[in-house]
């Protein structure tokens, strides 16, 4: 293990005051890949399947078993991270942790601050962006106590989570916007909307823009 170095965040939970320690990843960690092409995937199939996606696929055959950490290795989006439970495969450019000596969920949220800055610096570049297992072995990770590490990780877990709440939110609003927006409006032909507010009856009129703004065109 290499020599820490100390380190104290500028806020945190009452009750804590130790330094920090900085460590390498492959101190805390198992650090292995997947072996199989992303076409192994089924659609059906019982398991979990991470690629260098987003998204989680299926398959019939598992080869590791949660709680790990999966971290996309290449392509665009080298570096996204998933939180792998129960049995579950992966493809040979996913990298997986597993056997934790710290917070899984800590981890998580810690990897995900420094990785970033990590590939943009010392990506393996070409037609497909890629990471290599050094990257992840050597990445620097801030490490408190463990009781420490708990709580910030569940901390930050139920903001993930709240966003996740709003963003969906987001997106249903989006969707009435647009519904609103094809309503509210004629259609080709009509003079009409579908639904409008009270007390409004009178047909629409179409005319060009030109008509009813002044065009002013001048600089500074």
């Amino acid at each position: 293990m290499t020599s820490p170095q100390t380190l104290v965040p500028e806020i945190r939970f009452e009750g804590f005051s130790s330094a920090w320690e900085r460590h390498k990843l492959g101190e805390f960690c198992e650090i292995t890949t997947g072996r199989l092409d992303a076409n192994a995937m089924v659609p059906d199939g019982k398991y979990d399947f991470y690629t260098s996606g987003i998204a989680k696929y299926k398959i019939d055959i598992p080869a590791f078993s949660g709680p790990a950490i999966t971290i996309a290795g290449n392509g665009a989006t080298v570096g996204y991270m998933h939180l792998a439970d129960g049995l579950f495969n992966a493809y040979q450019r996913t990298y997986v942790l597993s056997g934790f000596g710290a917070d899984r969920q800590y981890l998580f949220y810690a990897i995900g601050t420094k990785l970033p800055e990590k590939i943009a610096q010392e990506a393996r570049t070409g037609n497909i962006p890629y990471i290599v297992m050094d990257m992840l072995t050597n990445l620097d990770i801030d490490i408190p106590s463990m009781e420490e590490q708990a709580l910030i990780g569940e901390c930050l877990k139920k903001i993930g989570s709240l966003i996740v709440l709003h963003r969906r939110k987001q997106n249903q609003l989006k969707n009435v916007k647009k519904s609103m927006l094809e309503k509210m409006f004629p259609r080709d032909g009509a003079n009409v909307p579908e639904i409008r507010f009270a007390g409004f009856t009178n047909a629409w009129e179409q005319r060009k823009l030109s008509c009813i703004v002044d065009r002013v065109t001048r600089k500074n």
